[in-house]
């Protein structure tokens, strides 16, 4: 956590996150998270089936 980097949250990330959220049919806070990871090329890293078959992200199953 410490080497990683904050994001703000501007218009254009919200922006994005609503659409992502509407086209995918994410939660709001599910988009948010999901539109940074996106935008920011970054690979999503979750347990949170939610996210399951996007692009950018790597599901590892809850044990």
């Amino acid at each position: 956590m410490l080497t990683g980097r904050v994001v703000p949250l501007d218009r254009d990330l919200a922006t994005t996150a609503a659409h992502v959220g509407i086209v995918k049919r994410l939660a709001l806070a599910d988009a948010m998270i999901y539109a940074t990871a996106y935008v920011h090329d970054a690979i999503l890293w979750t347990k949170d089936a939610d996210f399951e078959g996007l692009p950018h992200v790597e599901l590892r199953r809850r044990q």
